[in-house]
């Protein structure tokens, strides 16, 4: 095979690495000059970025030393957004790597595509960003739709600060609690909410497993995530050591789960169900459902909270810190919860403004 010249200047802010070069490549000997290639360009135009270099991880398959040479050229010019297409993804970012039970890359790519990642090997400042390659987008046009005015337009935005900053945009700092805590530092935030004027919900099950005597029981709510705000929230365990702390403690949350409007995602087919068999009243008027008001606002996408968090916030994907956790030490659910609660008050939030904008859908 030739080699393939890159294209581009090397000091642009946006590098695009593919993991080869496409087949159409060879003829005019540089990078994305096919169909495919305008396929991509059409959508940087659209998403309104330009003056980016494209690259590939491998411009020849005789070379062995190409990744090398490459990531020194990164280190070297320290483009601070790198976006990686494809099988390149799995080459510099270790989330995009299949993982034990992964049938193949593509299944870390679906869960990552579009975050903001760091790859270890690059020691400067930056974002790398995993992305469908052009080929995805010749075959599938709402995927196409989906990266040119989601993950694009983050893309965009992220180098806007850039320019007017000279350094990266941080990821959301968040304050969540979700460690053991006593009774009476869990009520003080209880007391906080009950001035709320939106308390985003979200509860975690304990699933049986299938050769469970008590399979098919839909299972037993565990952990309890609130939050006031999308920058604070906190996931506690419903069941207190002791009983007489969880009298207090159901007794505290009964009105603020009443009396406040409830925001959630899938609430009323989920949430409010397993809430109400625990016996607790919720005022179902009052909730504001983020799966169904993204039916009203885009009926052709997905609706799952992980798709929702790609397409309105800068979270990076954490739907698998849910799973591998233990009853004797239920952090790692509980801080899932916190983000569940969290990046579906932010999603709200930017619905809100999209309903603002087209107010005959509200």
């Amino acid at each position: 095979m030739p080699y393939i010249t890159p294209r581009g200047n090397p000091k642009c802010p946006i590098w695009v690495i593919s993991e080869s070069p496409l087949s159409t490549d060879t003829a005019k000997g540089y990078m994305f000059s096919g169909g495919m290639g305008h396929v991509f360009d059409k959508m940087l135009k659209d998403a309104g970025i330009s003056d980016v270099y494209v690259t590939s991880r491998r411009p020849n398959t005789d070379e062995k030393h190409a990744f090398a040479i490459l990531e020194n050229d990164l280190n070297n010019y320290k483009p601070p957004l790198v976006l990686c297409l494809d099988e390149a993804a799995q080459a510099f970012i270790p989330e995009c790597k299949p993982f034990k039970g992964a049938k193949s890359y593509k299944t870390q790519l679906s869960k990552y595509v579009g975050s903001l990642l760091k790859a270890p090997s690059l020691n400067y400042p930056h974002y790398a960003i995993p992305l469908y390659g052009p080929g995805l987008a010749c075959q599938n046009w709402t995927e196409r739709n989906i990266t040119t005015y989601f993950d694009m337009q983050k893309i965009r935005v992220e180098l806007e600060f850039w320019r007017k900053n000279g350094s990266l945009q941080p990821l959301p700092y968040r304050d969540m609690k979700y460690h053991e805590m006593p009774l009476d530092e869990l009520l003080s935030y209880l007391t906080r909410f009950e001035s709320a004027k939106l308390l985003s919900n979200d509860i975690e099950i304990c699933y049986l497993k299938k050769d469970s005597d008590f399979f098919p029981h839909p299972g037993y709510p565990l952990t309890l995530g609130l939050a006031d705000s999308s920058t604070f929230g906190i996931s506690f365990n419903l069941f207190r050591p002791s009983m007489a702390e969880t009298k207090v403690l159901w007794r505290k949350l009964e009105p603020i789960l009443y009396e406040i409007p409830q925001l959630g995602q899938n609430f009323f087919n989920f949430d409010a169900k397993f809430l109400s068999s625990l016996g607790f009243q919720i005022d179902l008027s009052k909730v504001k459902d983020t799966m169904l008001r993204h039916h009203v606002l885009w009926p052709e996408l997905p609706h799952k909270l992980q798709f929702q968090t790609r397409q309105y916030t800068r979270e990076i994907y954490y739907k698998d810190e849910g799973h591998n956790w233990n009853l004797k030490n239920m952090s790692k659910l509980r801080r899932y919860n916190c983000l569940d609660v969290c990046c579906t008050y932010e999603i709200y939030e930017q619905q809100e403004e999209e309903f603002k904008a087209r107010p005959q859908l509200a």
